[in-house]
C-alpha cells in the first residue's frame, strides 16, 4: 500500500470508529481505531499513532472499562516520550490523574497531576500548572487531607488570577468554599461562595451561579 491509499485508509478508518463510537458500538470502534494506529505505525507516523490510541482510550471510558482506558493512556504517553513532546505528555498525565482519580488510587493520581503540572511548567503554560494544582487539590479533598487541598487550591487560584481567567478564579473560590464547608467554617464558605457567585454572574455562567447560590442558601439555614 502506497503513502497516499494508507492516508486515505487511516482516515477511512477513524471517520468509520468515529461513527461506532457515536452510535455505542464499542468494539467495533475499537477494531477501527486499532486498525488506524497499526496503519500510522508502519508509516512511522507517531502522533497519528497516538491520536488513534486517544480515540481507543476514550472508547474504552465510554464503555467503563477504566483499567483497559489507563493501559491506553499510559502507551500514548511513552509514544509522546520518544518524540520529546511535553505538551502531549502533560495533557496525557492529566488524563491519566483523572482516570487514577476515578478509581481512587489516590497516592498514584496525585503523582501522575505533579507530573504533568512539571511538564507544562516546563513548556510555559501557566494555565496547564494551575489546571493541575486544582486537580491536585480535588485529591487531597476526596482523601480528606483538607489543609493540603487549601494548599493546591490557594495556589491554583493565584495564578487563574494573574492570567485573568475568571470563570477558573470561581471555580477555586467555591473549590475552597466546599473545604470550608466540610470543615464547618461557615463564615468563610459563605465568603468564597458569595465571590464564585458574583464571578458567574459578571460572566454569565447562570448554571453554576444558581448552584452557588444553593450553596449559600444551604449555610444560612
Amino acid at each position: 500500500m502506497n503513502k497516499e491509499s494508507s492516508m486515505e485508509q487511516t482516515e477511512f478508518l477513524t471517520r468509520e470508529g468515529i461513527a461506532h463510537f457515536k452510535q455505542g458500538a464499542y468494539d467495533e470502534a475499537l477494531v477501527s481505531f486499532t486498525e488506524a494506529a497499526r496503519l500510522y505505525r508502519d508509516a512511522g507516523n507517531v502522533q497519528g499513532e497516538a491520536r488513534q490510541h486517544m480515540l481507543m482510550a476514550d472508547t474504552y471510558c465510554a464503555s467503563d472499562r477504566q483499567e483497559e482506558a489507563l493501559d491506553i493512556y499510559c502507551q500514548i504517553g511513552l509514544l509522546l516520550a520518544s518524540e520529546g513532546d511535553k505538551p502531549g505528555m502533560a495533557a496525557v498525565q492529566n488524563n491519566i490523574g483523572l482516570l487514577l482519580s476515578r478509581l481512587q488510587r489516590f497516592d498514584e493520581a496525585l503523582t501522575t497531576f505533579n507530573y504533568a503540572r512539571e511538564n507544562f511548567v516546563d513548556c510555559g503554560q501557566p494555565e496547564g500548572v494551575a489546571d493541575q494544582l486544582g486537580n491536585m487539590g480535588s485529591v487531597c479533598r476526596d482523601r480528606k487531607d483538607y489543609s493540603q487541598a487549601l494548599d493546591y487550591y490557594g495556589q491554583a487560584l493565584q495564578i487563574f488570577e494573574e492570567l485573568g481567567h475568571l470563570g477558573k478564579v470561581a471555580d477555586q473560590y467555591t473549590n475552597i468554599g466546599y473545604i470550608h464547608a466540610l470543615t464547618e467554617n461557615k463564615a468563610s464558605a459563605l465568603l468564597q461562595f458569595e465571590k464564585a457567585r458574583d464571578i458567574y454572574e459578571q460572566t454569565g455562567n447562570a448554571a453554576k451561579a444558581r448552584q452557588a447560590s444553593k450553596n449559600i442558601d444551604l449555610l444560612k439555614e
